[in-house]
């Protein structure tokens, strides 16, 4: 690892110094060295004890005490200094997943265009391949606010605008791909596969609009060449001819895993790009089989020179297929731009050996060609069924935790080893032992967990972990006489469950646990550079004592994610040629809201419909004409299972309650039930349950924290109610998403001189002027992100903020993103539960929907209606925040009438806090 520390300067004030640099190696190996700790325990003792113990001989009980301990930390150095492979192995000679390895994680989805090229030359049947900008431009009629792909200066109807009035900018982001297939291969039959592998690895804010194979320029080569006398002159042209065309249109050849480390790139440089099908590709390779712009007689003449057979060339001439016979003046010959070169039919060879002129049998000729190809075809078979992974290495399996006790480690005179004392000794001698045997165990115990620690280093450190155990400790089980040495109040306690012992060493277990697993997951977040600090402090500020194990619980899913999320930062959503279940309630999403979704913490990740929340918030207009909130949970049948037991003043303070009613309503013991007590005597008792807050008084307030307004006939009744609750808490899966809208693929079919001005979104006025914040292109490299704005965290102004920001820097950043939070029109839900019509995200969600089905049927020409529909919808969102006021000014015990022309419901006790109020701008 490299960093840079930073140096003050008087001059600079503040600049970068030179680099330094970790050592890998940082042991000292003197845990190994038995010599080195008996002396530096012996340099202690003096340091403690000096004026009272100066005898440090060999025969000094304690100094046999001190060479006991040393020994017994040398053996736990020797296992420390196991191969890596050996303390990580779990079982069968293997690692047990505890790393993303190097093919996942060093790779990448395509983003550059020569990852591209990578992508499309591992098809078979394509030799090479180019990306190309694809130019369309788009006019802007700036005073009516009208974008169109004709000029409106040339249509009717807008004979009132001037020259002035009108702008124009070019679509980015469209691309065309030229292909130059291999001999045999139609276009036709290979176009549906590089389309759809396309689409697979579609990038953020891009699209593919033609595919097509690349145009000829014939180039006419008229040669006379002298042979060896010993060469076969259809073999020497077969070779000829084959080197041409790979000058012309250059071969890139697949390498194997093996190939590329033998020449001694590392796996950083091997597994860079997209990961490949067939083999890898060399950049530099790739690179070279660019477009030719040119031809030269000089390489002409090297390449026909280093041919097998070849002796020498008499004379050499390039020029046009058209000229009857080149002149032999030019020495290059330029080509058409976007053409690659083939030899022309018209082409000449002449071939001689001395004076003698050959003649060729262009028979023989092919039948040399075709079997230089097939054995080029059986060496590429090779490599594509080659190894394309590191093989990791084997470790082998130790017991790392067996541990004995260093008490029989002791001469056999202290009486403390296996054997015991002799079977006369006194009292005395007996309480002696026992009292050296209760001091040593205390050595023995600490050896003993740091053994059955270093036993769990491969489940500490897996990125695909999720083990709550994070501090161990094991009995010391082969001490004679040790069950004489414990004495425990709690006669259940049993020395040799290692579980109790560890809950015995280590109070507050759970507490710990959840501390060291956090401490474990920053360690292997910060391998990747990756910090979860700020999304912390906030879920620690929102939740309170229940956010620890949601917020390793996101920790956890990003690490074993982070493979995909890490490599696919920049990847789209795939809409080409879809079935219906591929575009909604799916996971077909881009990568970076997955990404997103990973560093909230969101664990449904699927597309779906955001306004079918499962809680429903409502209004209630109260004694003193200030609006407050209720809720209730409902089922899928609409049935209502949990409502408030009070009216909230604001949205805080309703989600804070929601919280405690999800957590606490996992646990059946924290269901409660009550019977009735009917005014009638003669009327049947029912029964009904609340849900409490088990940290609360039973006479408090904040006791009872939810109910359930239904009574039922019997207590079994009630309870299995309660569990139907109980069941619908642990089945959520949350309801926070979003919808990530690229701009680009709502434009018109770009295959079209012109259309509807009504297919296109709204241009801003002002950005004809320039000086608006809004840019006058609306389509390239835009997104818009649309949020629910109701959910418990995301109606949280600190949490939007984090989210907001998150946003702007997960997304590549030559993408701008407009943000919007949707609010439910008053009430969240009609008389029926279900989102009002009028409410924005339903209005969204019906458009995008419907968009996208008919956009997956033709990747240009989509459905008019639907297109409209969804650029209307997204045109009229914008940021929805919580009314509130800057200032009360009425005192608290009286009421304020609304002042002239505001209603009652305009009226709220919700604070305004100034400077963050962020109206989601660009």
């Amino acid at each position: 690892m490299r960093g840079y520390y930073f140096k003050y300067d008087r001059k600079s004030m503040l600049g970068f110094n030179e680099h330094i640099s970790i050592p890998k190696n940082t042991a000292s190996r003197d845990d190994l060295d038995f010599e080195f700790l008996r002396q530096q325990g012996i340099a202690y003792i003096e340091k403690l004890a000096g004026s009272l113990w100066t005898d440090f001989n060999s025969h000094d009980p304690g100094i046999t005490i001190l060479e006991v301990l040393s020994y017994a930390i040398t053996d736990l150095a020797n296992r420390l200094d196991l191969p890596m492979a050996d303390l990580l192995t779990e079982g069968q000679n293997a690692f047990g997943n505890q790393f993303h390895e190097a093919h996942e994680i060093l790779s990448t989805k395509p983003v550059t265009h020569l990852d591209y090229r990578k992508l499309f030359i591992d098809i078979p049947g394509v030799r090479n391949a180019w990306l190309q900008r694809y130019e369309k431009k788009v006019y802007v009629n700036c005073k009516d606010r009208l974008l169109n792909y004709g000029s409106f200066l040339e249509k009717e109807g807008f004979e009132h605008l001037k020259a002035e009035d009108e702008k124009q900018f070019y679509l980015n982001g469209l691309y065309r791909l030229l292909l130059d297939l291999e001999e045999g291969v139609k276009l036709e039959d290979i176009e549906k596969e590089v389309r759809a592998k396309y689409h697979q690895n579609r990038n953020l804010c891009e699209d593919l609009v033609q595919i097509k194979e690349v145009n000829e320029h014939p180039v006419k080569v008229c040669a006379e060449i002298e042979l060896e006398s010993e060469a076969d002159e259809n073999a020497v042209k077969a070779r000829i001819l084959l080197a041409v065309e790979a000058y012309f249109t250059p071969e890139i050849t697949p390498k194997t895993l093996a190939e590329l480390t033998a020449s001694g790139k590392s796996p950083l440089e091997i597994f860079n790009g997209p990961q490949l099908e067939n083999g890898f590709l060399d950049d530099e390779e790739v690179l070279k089989a660019a477009l030719k712009t040119e031809v030269r007689q000089s390489d002409l003449i090297n390449i026909i020179n280093n041919v097998e057979g070849v002796a020498n060339i008499r004379d050499i001439v390039i020029g046009a297929c058209t000229e009857a016979t080149p002149d032999g003046s030019s020495w290059v010959y330029c080509l058409d731009p976007g053409k690659k070169p083939v030899l022309c039919d018209r082409s000449s060879w002449s071939f001689f050996k001395g004076f003698i002129p050959l003649n060729i049998d262009d028979a023989r000729v092919d039948h040399f060609k075709q079997q230089i190809r097939d054995a080029r075809a059986a060496d590429l078979k090779g490599i594509r069924d080659s190894l394309r992974t590191l093989k990791l290495p084997k470790g082998e399996k130790y017991q790392l935790g067996e541990t004995t006790s260093i008490q029989n480690e002791f001469p056999e005179v202290y009486g403390i080893g296996p054997y015991g004392l002799k079977a006369n000794a006194s009292q005395a001698e007996r309480a002696k032992a026992k009292q050296l045997k209760a001091y040593l165990l205390f050595f023995d115990q600490i050896l003993a967990n740091y053994f059955k620690h270093l036993e769990q280093v491969g489940t500490l450190f897996s990125v695909t972990g999720k083990s709550r155990h994070y501090y161990f400790a094991q009995a010391v089980r082969d001490l004679k006489g040790r069950d004489e040495l414990f004495k425990f109040p709690d006669t259940s306690f049993a020395p040799n469950s290692d579980e109790e012992l560890t809950a015995h060493f280590y109070p507050n277990f759970e507490d710990r646990n959840l501390k060291k697993r956090n401490e474990i997951l920053d360690h292997l977040l910060a391998r990747f550079a990756e910090s979860f600090g700020d999304y912390a402090f906030l879920m620690r500020s929102i939740y309170g004592q229940f956010a620890e194990e949601a917020i390793i619980g996101t920790k956890e899913r990003f690490l074993k994610e982070y493979a995909l999320s890490g490599s696919a930062r920049a990847l789209s959503f795939n809409y080409f040629n879809q079935k219906p279940k591929d575009l909604w309630d799916t996971p077909n999403i881009s990568a970076v809201q997955k990404r997103l979704y990973l560093l909230l913490g969101i664990t449904d990740i699927n597309r779906r419909n955001l306004s079918e929340d499962y809680i429903e918030i409502y209004e209630e207009q109260d004694t003193d004409d200030l609006l407050e909130y209720r809720w209730r949970i409902k089922d899928g049948s609409k049935t209502i299972l949990s409502s408030a037991t009070k009216h909230y003043k604001n949205l805080e303070q309703l989600h804070q309650e929601l919280m405690l009613v999800k957590r606490y309503a996992q646990d059946s013991k924290n269901f409660k039930f009550y019977q009735t007590k009917p005014k009638d005597p003669n009327k049947t008792p029912e029964w009904y349950f609340v849900l409490i807050n088990p940290n609360e008084k039973a006479d408090s307030e904040a006791y009872i924290i939810a109910r359930r307004i239904a009574t039922f006939k019997s207590e079994e009744n009630a309870v299995k109610a309660s569990n139907a609750v109980l069941n619908f808490i642990n089945a959520l899966k949350g309801n926070e998403g979003m919808y990530l809208i690229e701009h680009i693929l709502l434009r018109p079919d770009v295959n079209l001189e012109t259309t509807h001005t009504q297919n296109f979104m709204p241009v801003c006025a002002e950005a004809c002027a320039g000086d608006a914040c809004e840019p006058l292109d609306p389509y390239s490299f835009r997104v818009s992100i649309v949020l629910p704005g109701w959910t418990e965290r995301f109606s949280n102004i600190d949490f939007r903020r984090f989210v907001e920001d998150l946003i702007r820097r997960e997304l590549p950043a030559h993408i701008v993103a407009k943000i919007c939070w949707i609010g439910y029109a008053k009430n969240y839900t009609d008389e029926n539960g279900k989102p009002p019509k009028e409410n924005k995200m339903v209005i969204l969600e019906e458009a995008y929907k419907a968009w996208l089905l008919s956009r997956t049927q033709n990747e240009q020409a989509q459905d008019e209606t639907a297109l409209i529909n969804l650029n209307k919808a997204m045109g009229s969102l914008h940021t929805i925040y919580h009314q509130g006021r800057l200032h009360s000014c009425r005192p608290k015990d009286q009421k304020e009438a609304p002042k002239a022309g505001e209603s009652k419901e305009k009226q709220t006790n919700r604070n305004v806090i100034l400077g963050r109020t962020n109206l989601g701008k660009l």
